[in-house]
């Protein structure tokens, strides 16, 4: 049965003798009709046949199925990669007749209008996409993309700003941004994962806090329960008497949750006088003062909650975890100006 996929248009699908196969239509009655035309007798017929599969439908397809499982950002990378592939080759070329030479070419043309790291992020999305297509497209076997090497490619450290900078930025924010700020450095969550956080994810009584992401395999939302340190507790208590909205932890004066804050960090870090550095940055500052207080590799992953442990490796390059270890951690590391909390901590005492 045809469903209705968030662009508005409709996905059909066919399993005969365990081979599915899917196709996209403008609307549902289209769907319909091509699934009632889909046979054992018409699949023998058209894979004893030259493919009629053009690359540019296939990326269709896989824009669509990407659109459904994976992030925005993700989504425009896998948009982005086809783009580029598309300016050297015929969109209307069959995937059969797509050899090594002219992934090759293209490959090259981003190398040299771009860069090489670019080449390397389109050719992985290149060959994510056709493993996907050789299960439901009968794409050939062996990827074009897969014979050639990877490019030479400057890695450019991102830049992790000294622990005395972060504070210093973190001193001139406002209570709300402190208490955001202090969390990204206490459990090393994602800028995406801070902005959706909703107050049903705070488990106070139980000093937990449940972040969810999508960069895992597969794209489906994932939720973590991670440890709140002392300090970050006290922020919740305070955010939570302070609150702007309901449901969305940090939101925005009329309730609504943020989205980007693009300016926020350049106008904090010129403000305290430091080095522009990033929302990410501030999760690499995490790993790193971890690292640097000798937690182990696992340990480490367990908060970044990496499903791969070199990725953690790469972070700190130089869960099991409870809160009072973290606490062990990051209670030395008091900001020079903290939030308004001694009028609030009085009151919960007396």
């Amino acid at each position: 049965m045809p469903y209705q996929m968030t662009n508005g248009k409709w996905r059909a699908k066919r399993m005969i003798n365990g081979e599915v196969k899917t196709k996209v239509f403008p609307t549902k009655q289209e769907a319909k009709k091509w699934e009632v035309t889909q046979d054992a007798g018409a699949w023998a017929v058209k894979s004893s046949t030259i493919r009629t599969v053009s690359l540019l439908d296939f990326a269709n397809a896989y824009l669509d199925m990407a659109q459904e499982r994976f992030s925005a950002q993700t989504l425009r990378e896998k948009k982005l990669a086809f783009r580029y592939i598309f300016k050297t080759i015929q969109p209307t070329t069959l995937p059969d007749i797509l050899t090594p030479a002219m992934a090759l070419e293209a490959l090259r043309r981003v190398s040299r209008d771009v860069s090489g790291n670019a080449a390397n992020i389109v050719r992985k999305n290149m060959l994510t996409a056709w493993a996907w297509g050789k299960k439901f497209y009968g794409l050939p076997p062996i990827c074009p993309f897969s014979e050639v090497e990877k490019f030479p490619a400057d890695k450019h450290p991102r830049y992790v700003p000294p622990e005395e900078d972060f504070w210093k930025v973190y001193a001139v924010a406002r209570p709300q941004d402190q208490a955001m700020l202090l969390l990204m450095l206490h459990t090393g969550a994602r800028k995406g994962e801070v902005f959706r956080l909703l107050w049903d994810d705070v488990d106070l009584s139980g000093r937990k806090i449940r972040l969810g992401t999508r960069k895992r395999t597969g794209g489906g939302m994932e939720y973590d329960w991670v440890p709140m340190t002392s300090d970050l507790h006290d922020s919740m208590i305070y955010l939570k008497l302070n609150r702007r909205s309901q449901q969305y932890v940090f939101a925005s004066r009329s309730g609504n949750p943020h989205c980007r804050r693009a300016f926020l960090m350049a106008g904090l870090c010129k403000k305290a006088g430091v080095k522009p550095f990033g929302f990410h940055a501030i999760r690499h500052l995490s790993a790193t003062i971890l690292a640097h207080e000798g937690l182990d590799i696992p340990s480490v992953q367990a908060v970044l909650r990496h499903k791969n442990p070199n990725t953690t490796a790469m972070y700190i390059k130089s869960l099991g975890i409870q809160p009072d270890r973290l606490d062990a951690v990051f209670a030395k590391r008091k900001a020079p100006k903290v939030l308004p909390f001694d009028a609030y901590k009085k009151a919960i005492s007396t």
